[in-house]
């Protein structure tokens, strides 16, 4: 009996190629209804919201040909790759050291005092 071969990822990768499938299909759609709302929220006097969702909106506009809609602000600053190896983080924790000696509890003593011998 031959086994039968698994994808990688199990069912759940034709489910995510459908799904951006069907986006891609209505990118326009979701454009007009994103930029409908901005518009409606600055109507509004909501500027705070109309002016973050324009950012959003220019920032991860899709590359076409290798081109940006709007290049990257100088201001903003360049994501530098990490390293891929691997990662070795060295501490030390402080403990065991002595605490400082306890006083023992004074005991108190009523003395009286002494007649001179004469």
């Amino acid at each position: 009996m031959a086994k039968e071969l698994t994808p990688i990822g199990g069912p759940h990768f034709s489910s995510v190629r459908r799904a951006r499938a069907a986006i891609r299909e209505r990118a326009f759609e979701l454009l007009s209804d994103y930029i409908t709302v901005l518009k409606q929220a600055a109507s509004a006097g909501d500027y705070e919201t109309a002016v973050k969702g324009y950012q959003h909106l220019l920032e991860h506009m899709p590359d076409e040909d290798g081109e940006k809609m709007i290049d990257i602000s100088i201001d903003k600053p360049k994501q530098v790759d990490k390293g891929s190896g691997p990662s070795i983080q060295i501490g030390f924790q402080l403990g065991g050291l002595p605490t400082q000696p306890q006083l023992q509890e004074s005991t108190f003593i009523d003395v009286e005092p002494i007649k001179k011998l004469e």
